[in-house]
């Protein structure tokens, strides 16, 4: 007899806990840090976003046994889009109502190298000479 045969299984279809036992699963505490109100907003708003697109939410699904979900990868995308938009001071209606399919695929997207340079050298300009405008050339010295 091989090994496989003499181990009990841990699966038994013909015995199926009530639906009571499967709630308690998923409320039961997990180890790990909560996410604090704000990443909890964000979360939800991703969401609610997602459920917006019907279209993605059919194109990012992964199946659980017999169940189809939603994607853990359009969930991170979503989440992305949305905190940008919080971030900017965007409230969450308003996020709702202007978010589109496109941002939140493009949202894994990372600036290019030349953008992220002339950022940081408009930095260096603005702490030197006091404002976004003003340049090297535009300072002038009575020599």
């Amino acid at each position: 007899m091989t090994r496989a045969a003499e181990r009990p299984s841990t699966m038994r279809p013909d015995r199926e806990e009530p639906e009571q036992n499967q709630d308690e699963i998923w409320q039961e505490q997990v180890e790990g840090e909560t996410p604090d109100s704000s990443t909890t907003q964000a979360l939800n708003l991703a969401h609610r976003v997602t459920e917006k697109f019907p279209e993605l939410i059919s194109r990012y699904k992964s199946y659980a046994g017999p169940a189809a979900i939603v994607s853990s990868a359009l969930m991170a995308l979503a989440g992305v889009a949305v905190a940008r938009r919080l971030r900017r001071g965007q409230n969450p209606e308003e996020i709702l109502d202007q978010i589109t399919s496109e941002e939140i695929e493009q949202a894994a997207g990372v600036s290019s190298r030349r953008s992220r340079v002339w950022r940081m050298v408009k930095r260096i300009g603005h702490r030197r000479y006091g404002s976004d405008d003003a340049s090297p050339v535009d300072t002038s010295s009575d020599d």
